[in-house]
């Protein structure tokens, strides 16, 4: 979490410099969660009065259930940005074309396969795509 904030604290100051007036680093060392920083950049950069609200008006998850086209849903468990709660079995469970994996590795968005250039997340939606046809 704090090289992750620290690297965030890095793009900010890219973008305070593209977007002069607009973003404050005043006090970015007093930022420790992804609430703190959404609650003070990402929500009202982007007309959110606040994190909860950004999060709950920009999630997909209210919508996962409407779903009506095959649909692969990827997540890795040992996702550092996503707990337990974050990972929508129930609806997966009740919607036949909401197909949800959750393999134990893969960090967030990552599934790199050292061995060579492919992404492992790559080759399954492509299989994915296949098992559909």
């Amino acid at each position: 979490m704090k090289r992750f904030i620290r690297d965030l604290g890095q793009k900010l100051l890219l973008k305070q410099h593209r977007f002069p007036g607009q973003i404050s680093l005043d006090g970015y060392n007093t930022v420790k969660t992804f609430r703190q920083f959404d609650d003070r950049y990402t929500a009202p950069l982007h007309g959110f009065p606040d994190a909860e609200e950004y999060w709950r008006l920009s999630s997909a998850k209210p919508h996962l259930a409407q779903i009506r086209i095959p649909t692969l849903l990827i997540n890795a468990l040992d996702d550092p940005f996503l707990g337990p709660g974050s990972f929508p079995y129930e609806i997966a469970r009740q919607n036949p074309h909401l197909f949800l994996e959750t393999p134990h590795y893969g960090g967030h968005v990552g599934f790199v396969n050292f061995r060579d250039t492919d992404y492992w997340s790559e080759k399954r939606a492509f299989r994915f795509i296949q098992e559909q046809q």
